[in-house]
């Protein structure tokens, strides 16, 4: 797990939290309330759509944040994110946040190393690049799916935050995501 957790409060607002989140290439925070008790948590799918800087951080989190605790074993940590369709879990000893868990630990721990080389493929192709069309599934219930054409990757080594114009609001300018392929979004074309 990783033990120096970022978290934010629910009195906070997207725009600081997303820059925080893009900043440090942070993909899971957990959301505490004014007792420091986590109610939820902003994952880099919660930010998939534009939202105003302004806007609550809780009118974006999951409140269905799912906490185990420091003994959990990897087995079991595993098992809970498959079945949860969840890529972060929130380890909390004692009421507070010890830790984090995302599926990347899991991989790393698997692995024993992750090295990643620029020519690295997954089923034979790179992540993401400029011209994909890509297929975002919001994790809940009742939100739909979107489509769009990435036009910039601006992280790393041409990775996320991605520059994106949606299919379904082309007059919209493109703006800044962050989301990494896998059960939740896809590259389902390429340029």
């Amino acid at each position: 797990m990783t033990r120096e957790v970022r978290t934010v409060t629910t009195s906070e607002v997207v725009g600081p939290m997303r820059d925080l989140m893009i900043d440090n290439n942070i993909h899971g925070l957990p959301v505490l309330d004014e007792k420091g008790t986590v109610t939820g948590i902003v994952t880099s799918s919660d930010l998939v759509e534009e939202h105003p800087p302004e806007l609550g951080v809780t009118a974006v989190m999951s409140d269905e944040v799912v906490c185990v605790g420091p003994e959990t074993s990897l087995v079991e940590a595993a098992r809970t994110m498959l079945d949860g369709r969840i890529h972060h879990l929130v380890v909390e000893e004692s009421g507070q946040v010890a830790g984090i868990v995302s599926s990347f630990d899991l991989l790393r721990e698997l692995a024993g190393e992750v090295e990643t080389h620029e020519s690295s493929t997954v089923g034979g192709r790179r992540q993401a690049q400029a011209g994909d069309l890509i297929l975002i599934r919001s994790h809940r219930v009742g939100r739909r799916e979107r489509k769009g054409r990435i036009v910039d990757a601006r992280g790393e080594d041409g990775g996320p935050p991605y520059l994106v114009e949606w299919e379904d609001d082309p007059h919209d300018p493109p703006h800044e995501v962050l989301f990494f392929p896998g059960s939740d979004a896809e590259v389902v074309s390429s340029g």
